[in-house]
């Protein structure tokens, strides 16, 4: 009897380890798939919160390769005898605007893009000195007038000339001087890393191209520009671009011979006047004044503000509400308030 009992014991035993063997297996099989999902949903997670970064100079998205670019501006040369430019259809926002002589002159922004080669660089005006202040960006150049030599002599900008750091520019022996200076994005922003002149982004502008969606904008399918009888620029709006001439010719890019083009142009009107040497001139960036904001086939009226020149050029609508550019590139047309400005639609 009493080994009956102890047989009957020794079986209950065996088949109660076999069922906490069994729960421990079919507990431990739902722990490892309940950690396996938790990876899942944490990496879906990580994917989820990853923020998309934009360039504050165009409204677009910038690839991972791009983020971490450095930003400069550039003075460059618009005689005859420096045309076609190397690099500005590559610049994110270009600068147009007046020097001796009544011939137009660049500063190009840099930053989502990498041309091999710029130029011609030409020298720096105040008015140009002041437009790289206000982005905080350094720029290349060749010199300068007296007044903004002095002004980069008294700490003034982060100034890039040719004359102090040659190593980063070279001249093309199958043009003249002076339109023979170039440089590169590669040069200059190594530069930038030696004289410790990096900057973060920014930008006053902003973006967003469904404001365009406006039935109360004008239509502008061309844009002329004549500031004096020697020169013009002009626009036409094609394939959901502003294609660039000027003086009735296509402007080209020197290196891939494509037409330069805008997504947005605007037009800032001041005051530009002849300096007392009859020779310079001076350029009214600060205050306020009027103008165009034109994109997408279409234009506003605006009005613009600048409270010194460090500080940032706001743009607003008639009504002082700030306006939103299309995502792209950007020309910038500083002009007199008696210059020739001609906006056609359809």
């Amino acid at each position: 009897m009493k080994k009956l009992v102890f047989t009957l014991i020794l079986c209950i035993s065996f088949i109660l380890c076999g069922c906490s063997l069994i729960s421990f297996k079919k507990d431990k099989s739902i722990i490892d798939k309940e950690e396996k999902t938790s990876v899942v949903e944490d990496k879906n997670t990580e994917t989820s919160v990853k923020k998309a970064v934009y360039s504050p100079y165009t409204g677009e998205e910038l690839s991972d390769d791009a983020k971490d670019l450095i930003p400069f501006m550039a003075i460059i040369e618009n005689s005859k005898a420096a045309r076609p430019q190397s690099g500005l259809i590559d610049a994110d926002i270009v600068f147009e605007t007046m020097a001796e002589g009544g011939i137009p002159r660049f500063i190009a922004l840099f930053y989502g893009n990498s041309p091999k080669i710029i130029g011609p660089i030409r020298s720096v005006r105040p008015y140009f000195l002041n437009l790289a202040e206000e982005f905080t960006l350094p720029f290349a150049h060749c010199g300068g007038s007296e007044e903004a030599t002095i002004s980069i002599q008294k700490g003034k900008g982060k100034s890039m000339d040719e004359a102090a750091n040659g190593s980063s520019y070279w001249r093309d022996k199958t043009r003249k001087s002076p339109h023979n200076l170039y440089t590169s994005t590669e040069k200059l922003r190594a530069l930038i890393s030696k004289k410790n002149f990096l900057v973060s982004p920014s930008s006053s502008l902003k973006f967003d191209k469904a404001s365009w969606n406006n039935g109360t904008f004008t239509s502008a399918k061309e844009v002329i520009i004549k500031p004096n009888k020697n020169y013009n620029t002009s626009y036409i709006y094609k394939d959901g671009k502003y294609m660039k001439s000027m003086d009735n010719e296509p402007s080209i890019d020197r290196e891939n011979k494509k037409n330069i083009h805008a997504d947005n142009i605007i037009i800032q009107k001041t005051d530009i006047a002849l300096q007392k040497d009859g020779i310079h001139i001076d350029i009214r960036l600060t205050g306020q004044g009027e103008g165009f904001l034109i994109s997408q086939g279409k234009y506003q009226k605006i009005k613009w503000s600048k409270k010194g020149d460090a500080s940032p050029t706001l743009l607003t609508d008639e009504s002082g509400k700030a306006v939103n550019l299309s995502p792209g590139k950007t020309w910038w047309h500083i002009v007199n308030k008696s210059d020739m400005i001609v906006i056609n639609g359809d």
